[in-house]
């Protein structure tokens, strides 16, 4: 059920009626054609075994769309299991970071929260309950443990990114929230999704005033730790340059970026490979908008 209470509902909500402006950790590992049963393999099992081996293909949008098929089979069979929720939330950030349609993008990554949202229900009770009391965002975020980050991430992110296609008030209504729910996440895992969390906190603190925590210091410090801490993600590289390099007009930077995504060769990190091919595609097209950024 998506968030109702006042932490995130008005959020999700407005961004629903707005115009348009790793492994799995939460039951035991599936494998396709076995069970304990005697009456066969357990479909859930199976629907489940069979998203993640078209995942793994997910740069063929062919592939992506039938793991998405098989994690909602899998969700309709066990509606409680939080990790086909996740592997849905996964999927669907995917899905928003490959299309180029902004409607779809926008979509795809409120799908991806309110995946995460139910999964993270599951997995963090003191979170839904914080949630529903209307509490502070940063104290419903604490009741979240390690086993809650990458939900959390993907419901800060998912909800985020939906609002930044949504439009600036969308982007007011979720940004406490929001914060608060990828620093705990930061906190609780920072090597999530290549250092997902801080890539997302980098990009956002830097559109930020320093009065909100934001300002290039702290955007830089988090770019910095993705690039510690998960060298060979490009998307990470794409975000600073968008963000940070423009927010600093600091063009030799922007440019030495974009360079870097160009010469970096995919097969250094093939689970990664999906994603950093996207990543030079939207380099690529970063680049063509240099004369209106510099």
């Amino acid at each position: 059920m998506p968030v109702r209470a006042r932490l995130l509902a008005a959020a999700l909500a407005a961004l629903a009626a707005l115009p348009a402006a790793g492994c799995r950790r939460w039951s035991e590992p599936v494998q396709l054609g076995g069970s304990a049963k005697d009456d066969g393999p357990d479909p859930f099992d199976t629907a489940l075994a069979q998203g993640e081996l078209a995942f793994a293909e997910r740069g063929e949008p062919a592939r992506l769309q039938e793991a998405l098929g098989a994690f909602s089979r899998a969700a309709a069979l066990r509606p409680r299991d939080a990790g086909a929720q996740v592997w849905i939330a996964r999927a669907e950030a995917f899905r928003a970071l490959a299309t180029q349609d902004p409607a779809r993008a926008r979509e795809a990554w409120l799908a991806s929260a309110r995946a995460a949202e139910r999964a993270l229900r599951r997995i963090a009770p003191a979170f839904a309950a914080s949630v529903d009391r209307g509490d502070d965002p940063a104290a419903a975020a604490a009741g979240v443990t390690a086993l809650g980050a990458e939900p959390l991430y993907l419901l800060a992110q998912g909800t985020m990114r939906s609002a930044q296609l949504t439009g600036y008030a969308a982007v007011l209504a979720v940004k406490d929230p929001c914060l608060a729910m990828m620093a705990r996440a930061a906190e609780l895992d920072e090597r999530v999704d290549a250092a997902g969390p801080h890539r997302a906190l980098g990009a956002w603190r830097a559109g930020l005033p320093i009065a909100a925590g934001g300002g290039a210091t702290a955007a830089r410090a988090h770019f910095d730790r993705a690039r510690a801490l998960h060298p060979t993600d490009l998307l990470a590289r794409v975000a600073e340059a968008e963000t940070l390099a423009v927010l600093l007009q600091d063009a030799a930077r922007f440019d030495a970026l974009l360079a870097e995504v160009e010469a970096f060769a995919l097969e250094q990190d093939p689970p990664r490979a999906p994603e950093n091919r996207l990543a030079k595609r939207l380099a690529a097209e970063l680049g063509t908008r240099r004369p209106r950024l510099f």
